[in-house]
């Protein structure tokens, strides 16, 4: 026979009219006592439910809400089935001394709180003249323990309210309903149970909650008040997790389902993801003082992490798993303590993606985030970097960033409908940023630098900053508009080296785009190659337009267009290379020796000498070239080395001073002369003259305010030539060229015959229609060729000319330079 001084588990404290009697199989029988204001409260000593099980009978007080509060020091042990008898009731069990819950399952139970709070009721008398008896839930010390045997029931609600709380278990609520909830509450708090709820009510509009928490005092806290570990988990409808302590936070190695709503954390301490994993159907809400670790969060709807910190390695976020949801990191506005960083880290959304930050910025290392809607960046900073993979930033829609300054390294960034910059400095290093739908708009109004990087869009590429400069080391970097074109808009120098800028036609509505490639700078454009890549700008079927504020260099390099090339300075246009000084800056030498042998003979020898000198990048040429028409303006107009073209245009060349155009010369010549019985005679010559070529399809016309020279170029045109200039120079500069014979019946004696000339190349004009000048013309071993008329005086100082250079005469020694 069951009675109450064999109930084992549960012992009332005489404190309250409460029974407890156990059944022969085990199962205790609380006969709870009557309830007021539909409170039943009952005290114990001890409060276990065994394995066999406790029922709390209803029946006769018919109570809404059944309080079971420990008053002893006596910890309490929950491992079995309890239940309700009778009239469904909201249960409360309360400890402070500390709460161990292994295999628990819960029946004909609305709301459920676990607690290790101190319970007081709140008594007042409502409108109608009833007393209603709300209670208070004071927690401050205590430790809920969830071994892993678990706890489950069908509930409207389950909260777990203790100062530390530790999950080894499966918290299981099945009631599946968005409004079914567990909440764990860590730390110390103060909550009100609503009484007059019925434990039948969900309140599916959250308006009148069973329980409400106030906003709690600011308490310290350290470690981890919150632990879920790696067996640990909490399946409801609805999960929220609190952690009241300032700076104690949460550690979740477990996981966590919200089956049919949302997950939600609040709380000043972290949030570690040791490996755990978050689920919901629908949102997920993080708002603890930090986010960290290595776990999984995904939600069917929105993911919003607004934690102050955020340090994820190894982690994946989800959003938008059942239907459109975004992922957000922080709010515009939002000022974290320290940098957002995620590290080898997935963010996944089918909605849009947003990442903010308003104070130390944001820092990308191996992240991989895919949107199908936007993708929005926005900091003071960005810094992305290769972590175990390459950073990856990617939207179906477009992708915009705003930062102050922002730094792209090893990652490659595609917003399929748009891809944006805004910054005060860019910089990409080994990095793509492209539109693969779309365009491409770059505006920084500090430096923006490129290198070995690409720029890719379907579209335009819309490039603005305060000075821009394009690089290319361990491989060429890029500029594109495969579909429209490219404008490049810099308030100070444009410098490109061994990069391709390439546009295919000038863009729709934009009136600064002249061309399928157009740039626009106030201070001066520097287009070059690198030793291994050539600088080129490309325009594949319109012009290409340059406009500088300073000078306009094209050094080794290349302008392409397969419309117009025009190229307007205020400063000078240069088309130039380079190439280093040789042995006495190409001043020839000659040498010259004598001696006595053999008593009586004499031993004469004589050299000649000439070195140019190198180019500096062989087989690298610079080349002004269009399809249609070339125009080039400037203060100087100087061609050193280089090569002009209009294939089937014009070329016109307006220069406020000179207009010069230059072959270089390279290379050296050899002659030398020995004799003693016979004599022996070498030569050798490498010399050649590079560039200075101008060359039309169609007519040239060159206006020069101060000299139009030509020094050992070619200007060559195949309508008509004209010349405005006040002097107009022909100069051929000195090549040279060797004949050697080592056969015949001297040299069957042991003499040997060479020969080397000396010779003017370049400094011709020439059309094959007619040629006017309309100033003086000076010749200087140059030529005017053709048609030509000269209005103004013409001056020969020199024909050209081809002569043998000769260190020697019929008895010996002679020292001739030619020139």
């Amino acid at each position: 026979m069951a009675s109450t001084a064999l109930a084992a588990g549960v012992i009332p404290d005489g404190g309250t009219v409460t029974t407890a009697t156990t059944g022969a199989n085990g199962r205790i029988t609380v006969g709870i006592a009557n309830p007021i204001g539909g409170v039943s409260t009952n005290t114990y000593r001890e409060f276990n439910v065994p394995r066999a099980g406790v029922d709390l009978d209803n029946n006769a007080a018919r109570a809404r809400t059944i309080l079971n509060q420990v008053t002893s020091t006596n910890p309490s042990l929950l491992e079995g089935p309890l239940s309700v008898l009778g009239q469904r009731a909201n249960v409360v069990i309360a400890n402070p001394n500390g709460i161990s819950v292994n295999g628990m399952t819960v029946s004909n139970v609305g709301h459920l709180a676990i607690t290790t709070g101190q319970v007081e009721p709140e008594d007042f008398t409502l409108d109608n003249g009833r007393l209603q008896r709300n209670l208070t839930i004071r927690t401050s010390q205590g430790t809920i323990d969830v071994g892993p045997e678990g706890l489950s029931g069908a509930l409207l609600s389950l909260e777990l309210v203790a100062r530390q709380i530790r999950i080894g278990g499966k918290v299981e609520n099945l009631y599946s309903d968005p409004t079914a909830r567990i909440r764990a509450v860590a730390g110390i708090s103060e909550a009100e149970i609503d009484t007059s709820l019925s434990p039948m009510d969900n309140d599916p509009r959250q308006e009148h909650p069973w329980i409400k928490y106030s906003a709690p005092a600011v308490n310290p806290g350290q470690g981890i008040a919150l632990d879920i570990t790696g067996a640990g988990s909490l399946s409801s409808g609805r999960i929220e997790l609190m952690v009241t302590d300032q700076g104690a936070g949460v550690r979740h190695a477990g996981a966590a389902y919200a089956t049919a709503g949302d997950f939600l954390v609040s709380g000043t301490g972290d949030l570690q993801l040791a490996s755990g994993r978050i689920e919901a159907k629908q949102d997920v809400l993080i708002g603890s003082g930090g986010l960290a670790g290595a776990g999984s969060i995904s939600a069917g709807r929105h993911l919003q992490i607004d934690s102050d910190r955020v340090n994820l390695t190894g982690s994946t976020l989800a959003a938008g798993t059942g239907t459109a949801g975004d992922l957000v990191i922080g709010a515009s506005g939002q000022v974290h303590s320290q940098p957002v960083r995620l590290t080898d880290t997935t963010l996944s959304a089918s909605g849009g993606i947003g990442l903010f930050d308003a104070g130390a910025g944001i820092a990308l290392t191996g992240a991989r985030a895919n949107a199908g809607g936007n993708l929005l960046i926005k900091g003071p900073t960005l810094t992305t970097a290769a972590g175990a993979n390459r950073t990856s930033l990617t939207a179906a829609g477009t992708v915009a960033i705003t930062a102050g300054d922002a730094t792209l390294a090893a990652s490659d960034v595609d917003g399929v409908s748009g891809t944006s910059v805004n910054a005060a400095n860019l910089t990409l290093q080994d990095s793509r940023l492209q539109s693969s739908g779309a365009a491409v708009a770059i505006d920084a109004t500090g430096r923006y630098a490129q290198t070995d990087s690409d720029v890719l869009a379907a579209g335009d590429v819309r490039l603005h900053a305060g000075t821009v400069a394009i690089d290319s080391g361990a491989r060429q970097s890029t500029l594109i508009a495969r579909g429209g074109g490219v404008l490049v808009q810099a308030d100070g120098d444009v410098t490109n080296s061994g990069g391709l800028i390439q546009g295919q036609t000038r863009i729709l509505g934009e009136s600064l785009s002249a061309g399928a490639v157009t740039v626009r700078a106030g201070g001066s454009v520097l287009n070059m190659s690198m030793p291994d890549y050539l600088g080129i700008l490309f325009g594949a079927a319109d012009d290409v337009v340059v406009r500088a504020g300073g000078d306009v260099v094209n050094r080794y390099a290349r302008m392409l267009s397969n419309g117009y090339l025009d190229v307007e300075a205020r400063g000078d246009v240069v088309n130039a290379i380079t190439k280093t000084d040789g042995v006495n800056s190409g001043t020839p030498s000659v040498a010259n020796a004598s001696g006595t042998r053999w008593l009586v003979l004499k031993k004469r020898s004589s050299s000649f000498d000439v070195d140019y000198g190198e180019s500096d990048r062989p087989g690298q040429t610079a080349y002004l070239l269009s399809d249609k028409g070339t125009t080039l303006v400037g203060r100087n107009v100087l061609n050193t080395g280089g090569e002009i073209y209009a294939n089937n245009g014009p070329i016109k060349i307006r220069a406020i001073e000179t207009f010069r155009t230059e072959g270089i010369t390279t290379g050296s010549a050899h002659y030398s002369r020995s004799c003693l019985i016979v004599c022996r005679t070498s030569a050798s010559s490498t010399t050649a003259v590079t560039g200075g070529l101008l060359s039309a399809g169609g007519d040239i016309d060159i206006t020069a305010g101060k000299m139009a020279a030509n020094v050992g170029g070619r200007v060559l045109a195949l309508g008509n030539l004209k010349v405005d200039a006040p002097i107009t120079t022909a100069s051929g500069v000195t090549g040279y060229s060797a004949i050697a014979r080592d056969r015949g019946f001297k040299a069957f004696f042991g003499d040997t015959w060479a020969r080397l000339y000396a010779m003017d190349v370049g400094g011709s004009w020439m059309a094959a229609g007619h040629t006017r000048i309309s100033g003086d013309t000076v010749t200087d071993g140059g030529s005017f060729d053709g048609d030509v008329a000269i209005a103004g005086a013409s001056t020969v100082s020199r024909t050209r000319q081809r002569d043998p250079v000769t260190i020697e005469n019929h008895l010996g020694l002679t020292s001739w330079f030619w020139r």
